[in-house]
C-alpha cells in the first residue's frame, strides 16, 4: 500500500513592511565624551559590509535591513578617536539600540574596542517576543528545534508537537526566512530545520500585527545563519555508542555504563566565508542522523523462552532483549545554506533547506497483524520516506538611509511515501 502526500504553498510579497519582515536595524547617538555635544557628521561603519550611516543634526543615526546576526560596528569623526564595539546582536524585526562616545584625539592615537552587552530589555519589543539566539543555541544541553521551544515560557512539547498558550497545533504559525513553513492540513512545521544552521529562533505568544495571519497561539520565526567576513568551519560527531560496539551488538540487550544503547549518531558540518571578497558570502550546512530507536522508551524487555503449541507441535523462543526495539529506526539527511551578495543599494538573499529522511515502523496501527508481530525480528513493518524543505529568495532596494524596499518570494514542501517494503 502506498500513501503520497504532497503539501504545496507559495508566499510572496512586496512591501516596504514585508508579510513577514527578516530584517533588524541599528540606531543610536554619537557624542563628545567629555560634553556629551551630540557629533554632527560622524561616520558609522557595519565591518564586513557595506552598510553605514552619517549622524544627522542631532548626532542620531539609524542603519535599516541588518539580518540577524552579531556585528562589528565602528563610530569615527574627524579630530576624535574611532571607537568599535564588537558583538553587537541585531534580531529579526527589533531595533537595536547603540551610542557612541568618542573621546578627543589629543597625543593618543588609536581605536577603542569595546564589547556589547545583552540589554535586560529591548524596548523595540512591544509584545511577549522571547528570542534564542545562536550563541544560547550552542549552549543549551538539548538538541533539536522543538527541544528548544520546549524551553520557552508558554510552549509545551507533547507527543513530539508544540503547542503555545494551550492552543490547538494548528494555531501555531511557523515561518522561517519570512517563508510560511506551516503544515496546512494538520498544522506543526512542515520543515525539518538543523538547531545549528540557525541564528535565532523568536516565540511571539501573542500580540503580533495582522501580517501574521492563521495564527490565534502563537508565531515562531527562525532565522538561519548568514555567512562570514573570514573563513570559518566546524564538525562535530555525537554518539551514545559509549561502549564502543559494533552493528551486530545493538540489539544485545547489555547495558554499557548503566545505560543501554540506542544507537544514536550524529555528524554535523558546516562552513562559511566570503566568496571573492566580503561583499559576496556564504553559509552552508550538512547533517547526517541516524537512531536505531527513533523513540527510546525503558524498556524492560522479556525472555518467556521456549512456547510450543500442543496440536501442530510449532515452538517458538519468546525473548525479546531489553533496549532498542526492532526495526523502528530513524535516517535522516539535511542540507542548509545562505548566499548573500551586496551590490549595495541592491542586496540578495538566497536561503534554503532539504531534508530527506527513512523512518521504519513497527507499531503502525494500519497493521493487521497486531503488536505480537513486533515480537519477531522477522515482523513486517511500514516505511515511510519523505522529503521537505524551503527556499526564500529576498531583493532589497535601499532608497535612503530611512527607506528602502523589498521583493520576498518563498516556496516550500513536504511530500511522504509509506509502504511495505517488503
Amino acid at each position: 500500500m502506498k500513501k503520497v502526500l504532497y503539501i504545496l504553498f507559495f508566499t510572496m510579497s512586496l512591501t516596504a513592511v514585508s508579510f513577514a519582515g527578516t530584517v533588524g536595524k541599528i540606531k543610536g547617538k554619537v557624542v563628545d565624551k567629555s560634553t556629551g555635544e551630540a557629533l554632527v557628521g560622524a561616520n558609522i561603519l557595519i565591518i564586513g559590509t557595506t552598510f553605514g550611516a552619517a549622524t544627522d543634526i542631532n548626532g542620531e543615526y539609524v542603519i535599516n535591513n541588518l539580518n540577524a546576526d552579531v556585528y562589528q560596528v565602528r563610530a569615527s569623526y574627524v579630530g576624535y578617536q574611532s571607537v568599535l564595539i564588537s558583538n553587537v546582536r541585531v534580531n529579526a524585526d527589533l531595533t537595536t539600540e547603540l551610542n557612541f562616545q568618542l573621546p578627543l584625539q589629543g597625543v593618543s592615537v588609536g581605536e577603542i574596542e569595546v564589547v556589547a552587552q545583552k540589554p535586560l530589555i529591548n524596548k523595540s519589543a512591544t509584545n511577549a517576543n522571547r528570542i534564542t539566539n545562536s550563541d544560547e543555541i550552542e549552549a543549551l544541553p538539548v538538541r533539536g528545534v522543538n527541544q528548544i521551544l520546549s524551553l520557552t515560557p508558554g510552549v509545551v512539547l507533547q507527543d513530539k508537537t508544540i503547542f503555545v498558550r494551550g492552543g490547538r497545533q494548528d494555531e501555531v504559525g511557523f515561518y522561517l526566512e519570512g517563508t510560511n513553513i506551516t503544515d496546512p492540513l494538520y498544522g506543526g512545521q512542515a520543515v525539518h530545520v538543523v538547531q545549528d544552521a540557525l541564528e535565532e529562533i523568536q516565540v511571539q505568544a501573542g500580540g503580533y500585527t495582522a501580517e501574521f495571519g492563521g495564527a490565534n497561539a502563537g508565531i515562531i520565526r527562525e532565522q538561519i545563519k548568514s555567512g562570514t567576513p573570514n573563513f570559518k568551519a566546524s564538525l562535530e560527531y555525537v554518539t551514545d555508542n559509549i561502549g564502543f560496539s559494533g552493528s551486530g551488538g545493538r540489539f544485545s540487550g547489555d547495558k554499557r555504563l548503566g545505560t543501554y544503547w540506542y544507537g544514536y549518531n550524529e555528524m554535523t558540518g558546516s562552513l562559511s566565508g566570503p566568496v571573492l571578497n566580503e561583499r559576496f558570502k556564504f553559509f552552508g550546512l550538512f547533517n547526517y542522523f541516524y537512531q536505531t530507536d527513533q523513540n527510546p522508551q525503558s524498556y524492560p524487555g522479556i525472555n518467556l523462552g521456549l512456547i510450543g503449541d500442543p496440536t501442530t507441535g510449532d515452538t517458538l523462543n519468546l525473548s525479546y532483549p531489553a533496549g532498542a526495539l526492532y526495526k523502528n529506526s530513524l535516517e535522516q539527511y539535511n542540507g542548509t545554506g545562505t548566499i548573500t551578495l551586496d551590490f549595495n543599494p541592491i542586496l540578495f538573499r538566497l536561503a534554503g533547506t532539504f531534508t530527506s529522511q527513512s523512518t521504519f515502523n513497527p507499531f503502525s496501527t494500519s497493521r493487521v497483524a497486531g503488536n505480537i508481530a513486533n515480537i519477531l525480528d522477522e515482523g513486517r513493518v511500514e516505511r515511510i520516506d519523505g522529503r521537505n524543505g524551503a527556499f526564500n529568495l529576498k531583493m532589497t532596494h535601499i532608497l535612503s538611509s530611512t527607506t528602502y524596499y523589498e521583493i520576498n518570494a518563498g516556496y516550500s514542501f513536504r511530500s511522504s511515501n509509506t509502504y511495505d517494503p517488503i
